[in-house]
């Protein structure tokens, strides 16, 4: 069970921290149990209600700060992700994001930014739903990556984009 204070990884709502244990009030009589009561870092001023039972399946640990290194040190060896072309790359994008994982986000990150540095070379646009799910992707992985370096996401960020910028572009 997860205490009150503590910071983690909830699904793709990205960094939360348990402000509280509780029966929320909007539960009808006779059905209450414990919710942990989370505020996201991701969206501000969100709050998340989450049944104890069954959490564990939906929560994680956030990356640790020597894992968040090497995610970042690291990036030219992340595998970049196969993406079909068009709308059909939507549900492979949207479940990376789902899962949250560290890892499976930078390789997302990376292949979304591989793919608007090429659309752009080619003076072609970069799609706005990869636009989006870009930005998504860089939000959740970034405040989860600043929170383990305790560091700012603007930081992380201009890091990660440093790294990515020394990789080529030709695909292999």
């Amino acid at each position: 069970m997860l205490k009150v204070g503590e910071c983690v990884i909830y699904g793709n709502h990205g960094l939360c921290r348990v402000q509280d244990i509780l029966v929320p009030s909007f539960l009808e009589r006779g059905k209450e149990k414990d919710y942990y009561q989370m505020v996201s870092a991701v969206d501000t001023g969100s709050i998340l209600y989450v049944p104890v039972d069954g959490a564990e399946n939906k929560i994680r640990d956030v990356i640790g700060e020597d894992d968040a290194v090497e995610l970042i040190d690291e990036i030219e060896y992340a595998a970049e992700i196969e993406l079909p072309e068009g709308k059909k790359a939507e549900p492979v994008i949207f479940e990376v994001i789902k899962r949250n994982l560290a890892d499976e986000m930078m390789s997302l990150i990376k292949t979304l930014r591989k793919i608007k540095a090429l659309r752009e070379a080619e003076g072609k646009k970069f799609a706005s739903l990869n636009e989006r799910y870009l930005a998504m992707a860089e939000k959740l992985l970034y405040t989860e990556l600043a929170f383990a370096l305790k560091s700012d996401k603007d930081d992380v960020k201009k890091r990660v984009l440093d790294e990515l910028s020394q990789l080529p572009l030709e695909t292999a």
